[in-house]
């Protein structure tokens, strides 16, 4: 099973982009496809859906999927390492009015040399990256270790958090 999750938004900003794409590419992966959509209106036909649940039942999708889709949040990315689940994100870009600001692109800028992460801006890339992806998980290839990155990762999260906090003070 695929687990795909767009987080925590507003109403809107739903990320559209993600899951219209994901929707249309399902039926072609030949592998359960589960979204957590948010508020998206239209849902959509070929995976099953849900808009939110509890923590807990959404750690249960992480744990259960062999691979994690979504957009760039910070929890998306822990939960995926902590699980050893490769993840790919997609980033919420403001372009698409998909958030209010680009930080997701720039995480995941950063967050691209992580093993076992795996960035695609262009959605229409997105089912050759779920196939390369899957080609790697059965080569045992592309297991995220969280405790290997984990320091890593929290430095960067914090360093991140500082430029951010500059920024706006200036």
């Amino acid at each position: 099973m695929i687990f795909v999750t767009v987080g925590n938004s507003i109403k809107g900003v739903e990320f559209h982009r993600l899951i219209r794409k994901v929707d249309e590419i399902a039926l072609d992966l030949k592998e359960e496809v589960v979204a957590q959509i948010g508020y998206i209106d239209d849902l959509p036909k070929n995976i099953r859906c849900f808009r939110y649940l509890d923590y807990d039942e959404i750690l249960s999708y992480f744990e259960k999927a062999s691979m994690i889709i979504g957009h760039c949040g910070v929890g998306t990315v822990i939960n995926g390492l902590m699980y050893k689940k490769p993840i790919i994100l997609v980033p919420r870009a403001k372009a698409y009015g998909e958030h209010i600001d680009d930080h997701q692109v720039e995480l995941a800028e950063k967050l691209r040399d992580l093993h076992g992460i795996f960035v695609v801006e262009d959605t229409e890339k997105l089912k050759a990256m779920i196939l390369k992806v899957r080609a790697l998980l059965e080569k045992k290839e592309c297991e995220p270790a969280f405790s290997r990155e984990r320091k890593r990762l929290l430095s960067f999260f914090r360093e991140y958090v500082k430029e951010c906090q500059t920024a706006f003070k200036q």
